[in-house]
C-alpha cells in the first residue's frame, strides 16, 4: 500500500460542529443530523448545513422580503436560518407563517397582528419533517462592510470600497479624497481614456 504524497497536505476537514456554545442550537444541530441520515429528501440536509454556518453567514432577512417571496405560496411555510427583522416601510402584511432562529420585537409582532404563526425550528421538525410545503429564504451576504471593501479601490470600473482605518489622527475626513483618486492629477493620477 503507497502513501498519497500529493493528497497528502490537501486533506479536506469537514465541519462537525458549529463553534456556538449556544445550547439551543446544539440541539437543533442534532435534530436535524437525525432527520437529514433519516428522512429521504435535500431540505434537512441544506437546514443543518445552514445551521452549523456562523453567525456571519446567517444574514438576517426583512418581513417585507418574506411578504415578496410568498406571494403567490399562501399555503406554504418560510423558512429562514437566521433572525427575521421588521421592515417599518411595509405598511401590511399578510398572512404567514414563518420559522426562523429568532425574530425581532417589531417583526413577530407585526406576522401575529396580521393572523401567521412564528415558529421555531424544532416545531417545524415536527410539523414538516420532510420540508413538504417550505419556502427556503435567507438574506443578502454581500451587504456587509467587508463585502463592499473586496476588490482594489480606484480602479477604473470598480466600486469596492477603500479600507480608511483609523482617520481621527490624520487632516483627512470621509471619502471625498478618496472619490477623488484617478480623476484628476492632484488625487495621485489621472485615467488616461
Amino acid at each position: 500500500m503507497g502513501i498519497d504524497l500529493d493528497g497528502l497536505n490537501h486533506r479536506e476537514k469537514k465541519k462537525k460542529l458549529p463553534r456556538t456554545e449556544n445550547p439551543y442550537n446544539r440541539v437543533l444541530i442534532k435534530i436535524y443530523k437525525f432527520l437529514s441520515r433519516r428522512a429521504p429528501c435535500k431540505f434537512n440536509k441544506i437546514v443543518l448545513h445552514r445551521l452549523a454556518q456562523s453567525q456571519q453567514y446567517q444574514r438576517p432577512v426583512s418581513t417585507s422580503r418574506i411578504a415578496r417571496a410568498m406571494k403567490d405560496r399562501t399555503d406554504s411555510i418560510a423558512v429562514v436560518v437566521g433572525p427575521v427583522t421588521n421592515d417599518t416601510r411595509l405598511l401590511t402584511l399578510p398572512k404567514l407563517t414563518v420559522v426562523a432562529l429568532k425574530f425581532t420585537k417589531g417583526a413577530h409582532t407585526k406576522i401575529v397582528s396580521a393572523g401567521g404563526k412564528c415558529l421555531t425550528f424544532d416545531q417545524l421538525a415536527l410539523t414538516a419533517p420532510t420540508g413538504r410545503k417550505c419556502c427556503l429564504l435567507r438574506g443578502r451576504r454581500n451587504n456587509t462592510t467587508v463585502a463592499k471593501q473586496r476588490g482594489a479601490p480606484g480602479v477604473p470600473g470598480s466600486h469596492s470600497r477603500p479600507k480608511l482605518g483609523n482617520r481621527k489622527n490624520s487632516g483627512i475626513r470621509g471619502r471625498g479624497p478618496e472619490r477623488g483618486r484617478g480623476r484628476r492629477k492632484s488625487k495621485q493620477w489621472k485615467v488616461r481614456k
